[in-house]
């Protein structure tokens, strides 16, 4: 085989003197592209189009798409037991919301967490992921203390809510106060004894500073409301405040509600004893044959106060 030397443009190529043959053509022709919009294009910014939501929306509806699903983070109910302490996961930096079975919660700890009370809810922040430990009580009221373990982890923000087991406690509107005998009627604190009384009631608690023992001879309460059978078991006792306990059922064949406004209470040796308030608990309405408790608090009734006139110094008199 002869090889020979090819030179061309300054360029020398040893070749065989095998024929080279073209390559085919593929009969594929690319049209020219003028130089002056090559230019153009090049002097001309760049811009980008908005495109909305709505429009994005629409457009994947037309497509027959399926619309893009929201991830939702729910609320977590957790049942909780006096004594018994939870672990509760929460989120770190953010605003975590604790939603309890009081009426005005109270919040007890000494971790660095910042807690704020609004209403029943307790709101908590921490920035750390060291656990946090809350003891959590009724303002005023610390019979009953739930407690639970925060443990801050890096989630959205969470909303727990607890639940007493056996049943919330009675709420109200204000504040709880421990039971205290030296209030007067009339006055706030007395009220707020009153709520506190029926609350540790219905939470099968017998109230601080008052004796419980079986209703005797004398001591029963009675309602005028027609279709109620009435049994007094107990008495409490505490200062100038006496509460009978009572069961209710209704013996009647129709669903009704029981009115407290028809309920008074005989305690046999204060014959003179006003009703002081009345609740019922856990139910108002009684189906035939269902029951509930009836708690009737009396005390003395007050003596009149003697009454002094002062002579006006407008009404001409000397």
């Amino acid at each position: 085989m002869t090889r020979t030397l090819i030179c061309a443009l300054g360029l020398c190529v040893l070749a065989a003197s095998v024929p080279l043959h073209a390559a085919e053509d593929p009969g594929i022709a690319l049209p020219s592209v003028p130089r002056a919009l090559l230019l153009a294009a090049s002097q001309e910014p760049a811009t980008i189009r908005h495109v909305s939501a709505e429009a994005s929306d629409k457009a994947t509806a037309e497509k027959g798409d399926a619309p893009a699903a929201t991830l939702a983070l729910g609320p977590k109910t957790i049942t909780v037991s006096p004594g018994t302490t939870a672990i509760v996961e929460v989120a770190i930096d953010h605003l975590n919301r604790i939603v309890t079975p009081f009426a005005a919660p109270q919040v007890r700890t000494v971790s660095q967490a910042t807690t704020q009370v609004d209403g029943n809810a307790i709101y908590v922040a921490t920035a750390t992921e060291e656990p946090v430990s809350l003891f959590i009580t009724e303002a005023g009221d610390t019979a009953t203390a739930l407690s639970l373990t925060l443990a801050p982890r890096h989630i959205p923000p969470r909303e727990v809510r607890l639940v007493l087991a056996g049943g919330s406690p009675v709420r109200t509107a204000a504040p709880a106060a421990r039971p205290s005998a030296a209030a007067a009627p009339g006055d706030q604190p007395y009220v707020e004894h009153l709520a506190a009384v029926f609350r540790a009631l219905a939470q099968n608690q017998v109230p601080a500073g008052y004796g419980l023992h079986p209703a005797g001879r004398g001591e029963r309460v009675s309602c005028k409301q027609p279709g109620l059978a009435v049994t007094t078991a107990q008495v409490l006792e505490g200062g100038r405040l006496r509460v009978l306990a009572a069961r209710v059922r209704n013996q009647g064949k129709e669903r009704i509600e029981l009115e407290e406004r028809t309920c008074s209470a005989e305690t046999g040796a204060q014959s003179d004893a006003v009703v002081a308030a009345v609740a019922t608990w856990p139910r108002v309405w009684l189906a035939p044959g269902e029951e509930t408790e009836l708690y009737v608090a009396v005390r003395p009734r007050e003596p009149e106060r003697e009454r002094r006139d002062r002579p006006s110094l407008l009404g001409g008199q000397p």
